[in-house]
């Protein structure tokens, strides 16, 4: 009786939504596997997967529904909203110290690209020798720059994004890979969990 009154409950305050008997099988499947308060709720991603359900319509779109009507409730574990990744590191988990992590990976980098680069005569860095192209001259044409004015751009401001965009134009090259001591650092927000609130489970309960 507990699960028709809450369906009832649903379908009268969100009668005029398409995802109706969506928003229904996502509270009933919430209640049988136990995502009430205080419970470990489920990501939104992994929502159909995790409750066995094959829903018609967006599971965001039937969220905010239930959310709207006091049904479900949104919410974060407990630390940081975001969390700053840099698998090569020795830290790999680099909040705080971003900043360095960035220099760092920077300074490997340019260190591979002189190591790359072809002997020359002189002091300056030659862009290709017979084998073609060089590792430097796939960097510089990631900044649309003189392959001898890489190092000094790379130094510069915003090295967070400058390592990042370097690593991605390196890695989108065939015939060149990055190095284990320097690599993209990402910043992965913390996914929101989904779980009944207290309302709704005494709606079950009644």
């Amino acid at each position: 009786m507990a699960k028709h009154d809450v369906e009832t409950y649903i379908r009268r305050e969100k009668r005029n939504t398409h995802s109706i008997d969506d928003q229904v099988e996502i509270s009933h499947a919430m209640w049988d596997r136990g995502k009430h308060p205080n419970e470990e709720g489920v990501k939104r991603n992994d929502l159909e997967d995790e409750l066995g359900l094959s829903l018609d319509y967006s599971v965001k779109t039937s969220l905010r529904h239930l959310e709207e009507i006091d049904i479900v409730e949104e919410y974060r574990e407990p630390g940081p909203d975001t969390y700053v990744i840099a698998d090569w590191h020795d830290e790999t988990f680099i909040m705080g110290m971003v900043d360095e992590a960035a220099e760092e990976g920077i300074e490997a980098l340019i260190d591979h690209v002189q190591e790359e680069d072809p002997v020359s005569g002189d002091d300056t860095p030659a862009i290709a020798d017979g084998a073609g192209v060089t590792l430097r001259q796939v960097v510089a044409d990631e900044f649309d720059l003189q392959p001898q004015a890489l190092e000094g751009h790379l130094r510069g401001d915003n090295q967070v994004d400058k390592l990042n965009d370097a690593v991605e134009g390196i890695e989108d090259h065939e015939d060149f890979e990055t190095r284990e001591d320097y690599g993209e650092i990402r910043f992965v927000n913390v996914p929101y969990r989904y779980r009944l609130t207290a309302f709704a489970v005494d709606l079950y309960k009644e």
